[in-house]
């Protein structure tokens, strides 16, 4: 009777505490419970309504949030100039079109996660079969680091801005707790792509832990069949063994007593000194010279011959090692169609992130500076006035972004080392048959890499992040050349003005006096006329 094979623990009973959180404040629309007994994603109607009330919520106060504050100061509203209106009128539903695109998106496609996490199941069961065993306990330690960072932020930003920025004397003050809402939603959305992300690239580092455990035993064993053949070529060792399992001389002195213990022929044993093979050894028998039984050594088995068995190599069948290699590249390809499904189903979802990070870096530090520069800001930016909240939230933003990037590089990476570490297999077995083998599967490697992408826009990659770090400088320059010239602009509007107030005072003046002296000449002119009475 076969034993069965036990089965791997899913992945998805490390994301307990993450589930019920995102089912919470509306980040995932599957069942709870289905959840909690089976460790799957199902869909379910009732999450599916519950998430879409939550949203309809969500936008409700956010824009009562935003008309709120918006009108909470008319002159500064009206002091505003153009282009910080615009940017600001623009970046205050920014953050809003994020937390919808992370949602409606999670609402399409909560039947094609369901599906992908069981892929992933799958896989790690065939990866337990080729003894490449994945630990997914650091997963959920990550997941809970993630959690804990996240409400450290949101929490700090929150009170913070509150404390310094909000009158927390008015009622209307509680609704800033929704300007957090957004970026909390799309945090915990993704935390999901980050961990599966990870989990993806841990499993693409265990199959090539794997094949270059095959190259490590392979090394390990032409070294040692290299030492035995050595030692057994070894002349010093083939005397000293000689010379332990010869008999002693024969010593015509000892006569007497050879007679007395064995019985032994002396005149057979006289031309035992001379450099005949033949001779018998006279105390070959089990009794010392005393009559004590002469104990005999154990039988030693060569060490090295145990080293060689303890060290035999796959490399070295070819028909064993190839059944290996191509259940390890079929697994591979299977990860690697697992990461274009992942990549689908977040793509707008990031998208929507990397515009957000953008736009909010650059507006943040714009804002940072009009604040230095005594200029009116928006109602929603004004954390901007404040230098440590603004430092806080900007580590925060990019730091979902450059962490996604990051690990979408490292992930691609890890895939692409695969067909290394194969090649590897093969220059260190030095087999015709094996490259043939590695060269075929090496073709099939080469054409089901993975690489990750904001919906085709651009890859997730660190050239990428060089490419955003300089779009944000180029802009950030260009905002504040803009706002130095609208000043300067109205500066001389405003000169201008004050220019035509006096030319107009110093006009009214004149005529003034002119019209006194006009009145002043006539009135002469009339009194000195003669009269014709």
């Amino acid at each position: 009777m076969s034993q069965s094979m036990p089965s791997v623990k899913p992945l998805l009973l490390q994301f307990q505490q993450l589930f019920a959180l995102s089912k919470f404040v509306g980040v995932l629309p599957q069942d709870l419970t289905q959840f909690r007994t089976k460790n799957v994603l199902e869909k379910s109607r009732n999450g599916m309504f519950y998430m879409i009330g939550l949203l309809i919520i969500y936008v409700v106060l956010y824009i009562w949030l935003i008309i709120a504050f918006g009108e909470d100061d008319p002159a500064v509203k009206a002091s505003q100039s153009t282009l910080t209106f615009v940017i600001g009128l623009f970046l205050t539903h920014i953050g809003l079109i994020m937390m919808a695109t992370d949602q409606i998106t999670a609402l399409f496609n909560q039947g094609q996660l369901g599906d992908l996490y069981e892929r992933l199941r799958v896989v790690d069961e065939r990866l337990y079969r080729e003894q490449c065993l994945v630990d997914n306990s650091y997963i959920a330690k990550r997941i809970r680091v993630m959690i804990i960072m996240t409400v450290i932020f949101e929490l700090f930003i929150l009170v913070s801005t509150y404390i310094k920025l909000v009158d927390y004397t008015q009622w209307l003050s509680l609704l800033w707790i929704v300007s957090v809402v957004p970026t909390f939603v799309n945090t915990l959305d993704k935390i999901w792509f980050a961990v599966s992300l990870y989990a993806l690239k841990e499993r693409f580092e265990a199959i090539n832990s794997s094949l270059e455990d095959l190259v490590t035993e392979h090394e390990k064993h032409k070294a040692f069949l290299a030492r035995d053949d050595d030692g057994n070529d070894t002349a010093g060792n083939q005397t000293a063994d000689s010379s332990e399992s010869q008999p002693p001389q024969y010593d015509a002195n000892l006569e007497y007593l050879y007679k007395e213990l064995g019985g032994i022929d002396i005149g057979s044993l006289r031309g035992s000194g001379s450099k005949s093979r033949n001779r018998v050894a006279p105390i070959a028998h089990s009794l010392n010279s005393f009559g004590e039984r002469i104990p005999r050594k154990p039988h030693q088995i060569n060490p090295n011959q145990m080293m060689n068995m303890a060290h035999e190599s796959e490399l070295s069948n070819a028909t064993k090692v190839e059944e290996k290699l191509n259940n390890l590249c079929q697994v591979h390809d299977e990860i690697c169609e697992i990461g274009k499904a992942m990549n689908g189903l977040w793509s707008y979802p990031i998208l929507s992130l990397m515009a957000y990070g953008f736009l909010i870096f650059t507006a943040q530090l714009y804002f940072l500076y009009c604040a230095t520069r005594s200029q009116s800001i928006p109602p929603l930016f004004r954390s901007a006035k404040d230098p440590l909240i603004t430092v806080i939230i900007l580590v925060y933003t990019s730091g979902k972004c450059i962490y996604l990037i990051y690990l979408s590089w490292k992930t691609s990476l890890a895939s692409k080392r695969t067909g290394i570490s194969l090649h590897k297999c093969g220059v260190v077995a030095d087999d015709n048959l094996i490259y043939e083998i590695v060269n075929h599967l090496s073709l099939k490697l080469l054409n089901h890499s993975v690489d990750f992408s904001a919906c085709g826009f651009f890859t997730l990659d660190m050239e990428t992040l060089y490419g955003v770090s300089g779009g944000i400088t180029s802009y950030l320059i260009i905002l504040i050349q803009f706002n130095l010239a609208a000043q300067q602009a109205k500066e001389a509007l405003q000169s201008f003005n004050s220019f035509n107030e006096t030319a107009g005072l110093v006009g009214s003046a004149t005529e003034f006096f002119n019209t006194s002296s006009t009145l002043y000449n006539l009135e002469t002119t009339t009194m000195m006329t003669p009269s014709n009475y």
